[in-house]
This record gives structure tokens, C-alpha cells and sequence, in this order.
């Protein structure tokens, strides 16, 4: 009976939590988020899809976290349970314990402030988000375990290959023009008519030589950082879409098979990729 009383007086402060937010939608919050039962009285921004929250008044309810700048990059970062996180104006991605987690819509700033996906700051530093429908309600939870480590979550060959195989391919190109790149590779990999492994498709002889790096050795050259970011993308789930499994430079092509055979998907820098 005295649990009862205790959990019936957590939800009742819950819900007058949440009736005093929404008597203040002047503030601009348009999701109400719970952080182990405290109300978040930062602002949030509802994208299509996605919440998001100010990296530094995130930061600022978590006991004990550090907060850093680096003026010369433009990169905010977040220390906190030993993960440390960073966070960049325009980039689609949040990088935190040797990871790079996606963010679709990207990172913006406002106010002066850097704004991130709730769900992906949440899960960086160990915490659940449940989403109660019909609430704008956002209820985040501290976890036992923080996010895992890059070291121990990437499969160490699948990073080695991908990462080598973007440099090689697409050095000199846009981060979306490496992206496509290690993209073309994984959806091989995920098809029925290619390898089932990252080394296998790109090594891959059937039908000759697919890859230009692994003929001339480029492919075993050190990758730039950048590549090995598209690479833990890729490997965390990022893709371009558009289901590409073709690329090709046709000002240097020595055949114009893909062109003629396959349907063309977008252009990114110098390649064309293709379904």
C-alpha cells in the first residue's frame, strides 16, 4: 500500500509537471522531457521527426558534467560518466566515445547556442527515451551502461576495410561524397548477389576487378579521418539513399557499362552513383 502511495504521487507530479509546461508554451517548448523525473526547462525544437535540445542546457542537468569549447573548430563537447561527446555546427553527426552517431537532420545553432537530436545525446550518455503518444511527452531514464565504446562496437575489420576503401575511392571528395561511397559498399554487402562481408564485397572478382584501389593498392594506404567518420556512419546505419550499388567517374572510365545499365541515382562531386 505505501509503494502504491509513493508511485500514485510520482505520476500525479509528473502531470502537474506537465500541465504547468504547457501553461508555459510561451517559453516555446513543444515536447515536455522528464530526465529521471525532472522537468527539462530548457527550450526544445520539434523538427520533423525529431526533438532537439540545446547541447549546453542538456548538459547543464547532468550532475557533475563538463562543458568545453574549442574556438578554433567551432566544436562544443560534453564530458560526462567518461563518455566525452562533441558536437559541430552543420554536421550530421554527433561523435562521442570514439563513435559517430548519425544525425539525419543535422546539428544546428541557434541563439548561439548548438542544438542536437534528444534521443542521441540521450543514449550517448546512458539514458532510455520512452515517448508517451498523444503527450508531447519525452520520459528519459539513466541506464546501467553507457554507450559502448567504438573499440568494442565496430567489428574491427569491417571498420579497417571500409574506412581504406572510402579513402581510396573518394579522397579529395565532400563528406557526402564519401558517405555514398561507403554506402555503395554495405548495400552490397546487405544484397543476396554480393559478399556478406565488408572485405568480400570489396575484394570481390566476379565480373572482374570492382574496385580500382584493390588492382593498383591504393586500398591499403592509410584513410583520412574523414573516411573512417563516413565509415562508422555507415556502419552505425547511415546510408544516401536512393539504394545505390554502382559509382563511377565517366570523365575517367574505362568502361561506360554502369551508365548504360544501370539507373542513375544522384551526382556527388565527381562520381555518379547508380541503382
Amino acid at each position: 500500500m505505501k509503494f502504491r502511495k509513493i508511485v500514485s504521487a510520482a505520476v500525479a507530479a509528473v502531470l502537474l509537471a506537465v500541465c504547468a509546461a504547457t501553461a508555459a508554451s510561451s517559453a516555446g517548448n513543444e515536447v515536455h522531457v522528464f530526465i529521471d523525473g525532472r522537468l527539462y526547462l530548457g527550450e526544445t525544437i520539434l523538427q520533423p521527426g525529431t526533438t532537439y535540445v540545446s547541447l549546453r542546457r542538456f548538459a547543464d542537468e547532468m550532475p557533475g558534467a563538463r562543458v568545453g569549447w574549442d574556438g578554433e573548430t567551432e566544436t562544443a563537447t560534453v564530458t560526462y560518466r567518461g563518455v566525452t561527446l562533441s558536437a559541430r555546427d552543420g554536421a550530421r553527426m554527433i561523435e562521442a566515445g570514439g563513435r559517430c552517431l548519425p544525425c539525419e537532420q543535422g546539428i544546428f545553432t541557434k541563439d548561439g547556442r548548438i542544438y542536437v537530436p534528444l534521443r542521441r545525446i540521450a543514449s550517448a550518455f546512458g539514458y532510455s527515451t520512452r515517448w508517451v503518444e498523444g503527450a508531447s511527452l519525452a520520459l528519459l531514464t539513466k541506464d546501467e551502461n553507457v554507450l559502448a565504446d567504438g573499440g568494442d562496437f565496430y567489428p574491427g575489420d569491417d571498420l579497417y576495410w571500409l574506412s581504406r576503401i572510402i579513402s581510396a575511392e573518394a579522397r579529395g571528395e565532400s563528406f557526402e561524397g564519401k558517405l555514398a561511397v561507403g554506402t555503395v559498399i554495405m548495400n552490397r554487402k546487405e544484397s543476396d548477389e554480393y559478399p556478406d562481408t565488408v572485405y568480400g564485397v570489396i575484394f570481390d572478382r566476379n565480373n572482374g576487378v570492382q574496385f580500382t584501389p584493390t588492382a593498383n593498392g591504393t586500398v591499403y594506404q592509410e584513410p583520412d579521418e574523414d573516411s573512417v567518420r563516413a565509415a562508422k556512419l555507415c556502419l552505425e546505419g547511415a546510408r544516401t539513399p536512393g539504394g545505390i550499388l554502382f559509382f563511377m567517374n565517366e570523365r575517367i572510365a574505362e568502361s561506360l557499362w554502369i551508365k548504360n545499365n544501370c539507373t542513375f541515382v544522384v551526382s556527388i562531386g565527381n562520381h555518379d552513383f547508380y541503382a
